[in-house]
């Protein structure tokens, strides 16, 4: 009795109960899965609400931690991992943006150099009064003679100091090779690991994949119609987000592709006041000035401010299309957004002059360009015009921040006259091949 109550105790204290069997090995492996799947949903949900309240790290790490979970619980191609990788990809690219902007803000509050000669700690020999200079002659002859009784000491230690010295010499020698050995294998590992950007792009390229799958793979005519809406919204943002992603990264040909092919989906699926369109038009028009194509970005940005003008005629005459953005938004009213509409558009038209400005800078400068090289006018006139042209300062774009564009950093104006001067004194010097042949020329005849 004794023996069997104390076993029956025992096994409470543990957790297990003295009347049932142990559970099987079938039974544990079904509570697994259904903890890690609880436990992948939990970290993206974590991971939306960390970038609601813009915590990037918080949301990079549990989005990751998502992506992670899901691939293997369901399959790295499976349609419940799309949404994790959109979310991933976009947490990745604001995580870029902010290592951009604190490496763009480093040098902010450094101090300038400042004129020492003010500061100096050596004193002035005019202003030495002569009972101090009679003082100073005295102690340099105090110091001569001590000088002399320590010489015979210091040539005895010579020789323990040259053989300390090179086996310090030696060891520094070893220390700097190990150091180099050791900068370069963190380069290659710094090579290896990839850029924020660049997973960014390849989260959101899966997550691409994943959706048109279940648009256009076999199983889509099994999806309803308000689930294959969802999708096409959750697929279009994916090429929208790619776009950006090529902006930051400054490859704007991709860029101007998915922001195309974006805008292309959108206007078959969206009706034709929707804020989205408008959006993507104006990303359109940003790339499209990056890519030195000024008329096709002016036509694009106009675009964008048409759909905006529709969308503010639907408002006040309440025939507007739904804003999903807004439907949750108990603090929305029409009034409200046509406010803010009306302060978008004149930023956009500033874009536009912003856009034209910089046409008409280009175009000059390579006529200046031509000129310098020799065509269009002879050698001196070209010259002076990249003298004289060198102080003109450069008219750089200022792309607004309100449908969530980067600003790409303004160009230094000191570097381009730097840049123009450094021409300009080539050409002087005959390095124009015209100029060269007309002084060879007037050498000959005299």
């Amino acid at each position: 009795m004794a023996a069997t109550d104390l076993e029956n105790q025992t096994q409470a204290q543990s957790g297990k109960s003295p009347n049932t069997a142990e559970a099987s090995p079938s039974k544990k492996n079904d509570e697994i899965p259904a903890d890690q799947k609880a436990q992948a949903l939990m970290a993206l949900s974590t991971g939306k609400r960390h970038m609601l309240c813009q915590d990037i790290p918080a949301a990079v790490e549990s989005l990751g931690e998502a992506c992670e979970l899901m691939s293997v619980e369901f399959g790295e191609k499976a349609p419940e991992c799309a949404e994790a990788y959109f979310y991933y990809g976009k947490a990745l690219l604001e995580m870029a943006r902010l290592e951009s902007g604190v490496l763009g803000n480093a040098l902010d509050g450094v101090p300038e150099e400042r004129d020492d000669a003010d500061d100096s700690q050596v004193e002035d020999p005019e202003k030495v009064t002569d009972g101090e200079s009679e003082k100073s002659e005295e102690d340099e002859e105090m110091e001569g003679d001590e000088s002399e009784e320590g010489a015979a000491g210091e040539a005895n230690a010579g020789g323990l100091k040259e053989a300390e010295a090179e086996k310090s010499e030696t060891d520094s020698v070893e220390g700097e090779k190990k150091e180099g050995e050791d900068a370069a294998a963190q380069e290659v590992e710094d090579e290896d690991d990839p850029s924020n950007l660049q997973l960014a792009w390849e989260m959101l390229e899966l997550a691409k994949m994943v959706f048109t799958e279940q648009l256009e793979g076999e199983k889509k005519g099994s999806i309803t119609p308000d689930v294959k809406t969802t999708i096409e919204k959750k697929l279009c943002e994916t090429f929208l987000t790619l776009g950006e992603v090529s902006l930051e990264n400054e490859n704007y040909v991709q860029a101007v592709e998915d922001l195309s092919l974006c805008l292309d989906r959108q206007k078959a699926s969206l009706p034709s006041d929707s804020r989205s369109i408008a959006e993507t038009h104006y990303q359109l028009g940003v790339a499209l000035g990056f890519h030195m194509k000024f008329e096709e970005a002016v036509v694009s940005l106009e675009a964008a401010i048409a759909v905006l003008d529709a969308r503010i005629t639907n408002l006040k005459s309440k025939t507007e299309s739904p804003d999903e953005t807004k439907k949750d938004n108990i603090f929305h009213t029409r009034e409200k957004e046509i406010a803010e509409i009306e302060s978008l558009i004149p930023e956009i038209k500033e874009k536009i002059t912003d856009t034209n400005e910089m046409k008409d800078e280009s175009v000059r400068k390579v006529a200046e360009m031509k000129e310098q090289i020799g065509f269009g006018s002879s050698s001196s006139s070209g010259a002076g015009s990249s003298s004289s042209s060198s102080t003109v300062k450069p008219i750089s774009a200022k792309p607004i921040s309100s449908i969530s564009i980067k600003r790409k950093a303004e160009s230094d104006p000191t570097e381009v006259a730097v840049k123009k001067a450094s021409i300009s004194t080539s050409s002087k010097t005959g390095s124009d091949p015209i100029g060269s042949a007309i002084e060879s020329a007037k050498k000959s005849s005299t």
